[in-house]
């Protein structure tokens, strides 16, 4: 390839994955992963910030929903941009790294056959935009420290603000860019460079600390109990401890692809050998976020997404590396990438296998896909059954945020939906108004969940049952998913229970 071609080669191959997701997205019978719906629906609830997460997941749904509606394209679609932009800044890093177009290029080929790039930039998560800010906060100190340009450093703390507006654990970049700092020349915390970068940076922080102000400090009670320093523990156990770390570090080493592990340990050595302060600016990040989710997890899981922001520096670790050693694990690193990438398109599209028996390979029920299926179809049927049954005067509602949100988006008509509290922890849905506005004015309920028994709570706060059926979903020609639908009669008063966790 010609030196002035790669740049076009990556804006061919960056918006060539794009539509496909956009296709893939237009075209599957799978539905929004529960995550995506939940946040679609605090769009249509805007607000300054929300119990979980802050307020730009929301604000950017929001805007491609206005313009595109209320499909399933519209909601991916930011999540499909920011991650077509974050391979571009991956490149663009490592472009001013090696000054080498060729292992910019390349760097940006690992990054798209990696699976923690496809779940943030594919699903519209608070991971999406998180991954980007992330990658350009750190491009920019880079640019900034090499440039000794003050300019840069106020990018890069808008960069994190931004970051921090998307996902609150987008703070450890400031902590992080200080330790670098500490580590590599002190004298330049004595500049006024670093705090003005943090000033900028916690901008981010306002509409979050405002809000929980104003409503108790939800968010911050519900990190401290994600984070096992708040609310009820259970008790320590050696065998669950073993299982969660077990659990975690499979799960990173295959987030990025366990064929670049070889790759992985080839930076690592040159960083201890040769003292390598580009490799330290890179992967103290990484084994930071490595290191700090790792204790976490001696004591509870941890999801395998929640490290994935910092992984995306390896690509440009891994590129660098590479043009160190002078292109002599080229040919691993080649053939790397075109496996890893077999592999991705074998998990997004495994159908066509399983009629030669990739079904044992890769069974439907442990398939990570099947989280995603059956939603679409179940709001369809509930819609059927409003018609059918000439339902007026009627609420749906779940015991599960996951259904209940899914609802919200594929019923017709987007409805309101509500999520009763039978001893689950506290969720946005307690923030808004419940379904007592309802009680004793002759409403008829819609009850959908996957809890198959009867719910006492729930009939008891009935007069009758009207409908009641087990709705299934086979996916890869297996059932995958059970929920019972139930249309329950003249609305009364359903006991819920007190939040007793978040």
């Amino acid at each position: 390839m010609n030196k002035s071609n790669y740049a076009g080669y990556t804006l061919l191959v960056v918006a060539s994955v794009s539509i496909l997701k956009i296709l893939f997205t237009a075209t599957t019978e799978l539905s929004l992963f529960t995550e995506e719906a939940q946040y679609w629906l605090w769009s249509q609830n805007l607000d300054w910030n929300y119990y979980s997460k802050p307020l730009m997941i929301a604000v950017y749904n929001f805007i491609s929903t206005s313009l595109l509606g209320n499909n399933e394209v519209a909601v991916r679609l930011p999540a499909i941009v920011f991650g077509a932009a974050t391979a571009w800044v991956v490149y663009a890093f490592t472009l001013r790294i090696t000054a080498e177009p060729k292992y910019a290029f390349i760097s940006v080929l690992m990054l798209l056959v990696m699976p923690f790039y496809h779940l943030g930039t594919l699903f519209h998560t608070t991971d999406s935009s998180l991954i980007f800010c992330w990658a350009l906060t750190y491009y920019l100190i880079w640019r900034a420290l090499q440039e000794q340009k003050t300019s840069l450093w106020v990018l890069a703390g808008l960069a994190t603000a931004l970051g921090i507006a998307s996902k609150s654990i987008m703070v450890l970049a400031v902590a992080l860019i200080f330790l670098h700092l500490l580590m590599k020349d002190w004298r330049q915390l004595l500049k006024k460079d670093f705090y003005l970068y943090g000033l900028v940076a916690a901008l981010g922080l306002v509409p979050l600390v405002i809000w929980n102000f104003q409503h108790d400090f939800v968010t911050f009670k519900h990190i401290g109990t994600l984070g096992g320093v708040e609310g009820e523990r259970e008790a320590f156990s050696i065998f669950n401890s073993l299982k969660y770390v077990g659990e975690y570090v499979g799960g990173q080493l295959g987030f990025f692809s366990v064929l670049f592990i070889p790759l992985l340990l080839l930076a690592i050595n040159q960083l201890h050998r040769f003292k390598d302060e580009v490799l330290r600016y890179l992967l103290l990040p990484v084994g930071a976020v490595w290191l700090m989710f790792l204790l976490i997890a001696i004591n509870k899981r941890v999801e395998v997404n929640w490290p994935a922001f910092a992984v995306v520096l390896l690509p440009v670790a891994f590129a660098y590396t590479l043009h160190n050693t002078r292109g002599k694990w080229m040919n691993y690193t080649r053939w790397a990438i075109i496996i890893s990438g077999i592999l991705i398109v074998l998990i997004m599209k495994p159908a066509p296998l399983d009629a030669v028996g990739f079904t044992k390979v890769l069974r439907p029920a442990k398939d990570p896909l099947a989280r995603l299926a059956g939603y679409r179809q179940a709001g369809e049927r509930v819609s059927f059954l409003i018609d059918s049954l000439q339902l007026q005067d009627y609420f749906i509602f779940s015991n599960s945020y996951h259904i209940a949100s899914e609802m919200a988006f594929y019923v017709r008509d987007n409805p309101l939906t509500y999520c009763i509290n039978l001893g689950r922890r506290k969720n946005q849905y307690d923030l808004w108004p419940g379904i007592s506005q309802y009680e004793n004015k002759g409403y008829t309920g819609i009850y959908i969940t996957s809890h198959l028994p009867d719910t006492p709570a729930v009939m008891n706060g009935f007069e009758s049952v009207v409908y009641d059926e087990l709705f299934e979903f086979r996916y890869r020609g297996q059932v995958v998913r059970r929920m019972r639908i139930q249309v329950l009669a003249n609305y009364n008063k359903i006991i819920e229970d007190t939040v007793k966790s978040y």
